[in-house]
C-alpha cells in the first residue's frame, strides 16, 4: 500500500498563489513517521502542527518564542526527509490565473478554475509516478477534511479525473479519496508544511525579498531534498494555456465562443 497526504494553502485575498502539495510513502513508512512526528510535538508540548499558526506564534500553536519555533520546524522537516519517498506540488499564481482564465471567458468549464487546475495537475503527477514506478501497488489518497463544498469539489474532481485517466493510465487503479482532520494526522500536517513553505516563498518573491536569505526558502530546500515533482506555473505558461484552451473550444464548438 502506498499512501499520499495532500493539503492546500493560499486564498485569493491573502496569497499570491494557490498551492496543493503532498508527500508519498509506503504505509509502513508512514506508521514510523507518525510516531516520530508526534514525539517531536510532545517534546515541545504540542498536540498538532499548523504551519501558519506556529510561524505566527499563535496562541493555539503552543509555541511562544521564535527560538522554539525554529527548533520545531527544523526537527519536523528532518522527520519528513527521513521517512517520505516523494514530494508533489502544484503552485498557480492567482492574479495571473484570474487574468487569463477569467470566469467571463470560460464560464461553464469548472476544470479551468484555479483549484481544479491545481487538483488535476497534482493528481496527474501522482498517477504518472504510480504508472511508471508502482504500477502493481495500491494507492490511498488522503485530503484534509474541510467538509461541505470542499469535500464535494474533491469528489467531483476525482470522478472526472478517473474518467480522463482511463486513457492516459490504462489499467492503473485510481484511488477513491479519504478525508481526515489534519489535527489527528501527521501526514496531513507535513503536507500543510510543504504547501505553506511554497506559498511563503512565492509571497517573498512577490515582495522582491532576497529569498536566498529567508528562513522559509532554506527550509523549503530541505523539505524538497527527496525526489519531487513540482510544477510552478508562470504567467507566460498560463497565457499560452489560455490561448490553447480557447483555440480548442473554438474548433470543437465554433458557435460557443
Amino acid at each position: 500500500m502506498i499512501q499520499i497526504f495532500i493539503d492546500d494553502s493560499g486564498k485569493s485575498d491573502q496569497s499570491p498563489v494557490l498551492v496543493l502539495a503532498g508527500y508519498l510513502a509506503s504505509k509502513e513508512a508512514w506508521q514510523v513517521f507518525d510516531t516520530s512526528w508526534n514525539a517531536i510535538l510532545a517534546k515541545h508540548g504540542m498536540t498538532s502542527f499548523h504551519a501558519v499558526d506556529v510561524w505566527r506564534l499563535g496562541y493555539s500553536s503552543g509555541v511562544k518564542s521564535p527560538l522554539v519555533r525554529g527548533s520545531v520546524f527544523v526537527q519536523l522537516i528532518d522527520c519528513i526527509t527521513q521517512h517520505v519517498e516523494h514530494a508533489f506540488a502544484v503552485s498557480i499564481p492567482l492574479e495571473s490565473h484570474e487574468h487569463w482564465f477569467a470566469p467571463k471567458e470560460f464560464p461553464e468549464y469548472s476544470s479551468l478554475r484555479v483549484y481544479n487546475m491545481a487538483f488535476y495537475g497534482l493528481l496527474t503527477q501522482i498517477h504518472q509516478h504510480m504508472f511508471k514506478r508502482r504500477f502493481n501497488k495500491n494507492l490511498e489518497i488522503t485530503f484534509d477534511e474541510q467538509g461541505g463544498e470542499s469535500t464535494s469539489r474533491i469528489l467531483e474532481g476525482m470522478e472526472e479525473f478517473s474518467r480522463l485517466a482511463a486513457g492516459d493510465f490504462p489499467g492503473l487503479n485510481i484511488a477513491t479519496p479519504r478525508f481526515m482532520s489534519d489535527d489527528n494526522c501527521p501526514g496531513l500536517q507535513a503536507a500543510d508544511m510543504l504547501a505553506w513553505l511554497l506559498r511563503r516563498d512565492a509571497f517573498n518573491a512577490s515582495r522582491q525579498v532576497d529569498r536566498s536569505q529567508t528562513a522559509e526558502a532554506l527550509m523549503l530546500d530541505v523539505a524538497l531534498s527527496m525526489p519531487y515533482s513540482v510544477k510552478i506555473w508562470t504567467d507566460e505558461e498560463l497565457r499560452q494555456a489560455s490561448e490553447n484552451v480557447l483555440k480548442t473550444l473554438r474548433e470543437s464548438i465554433p458557435d460557443a465562443i
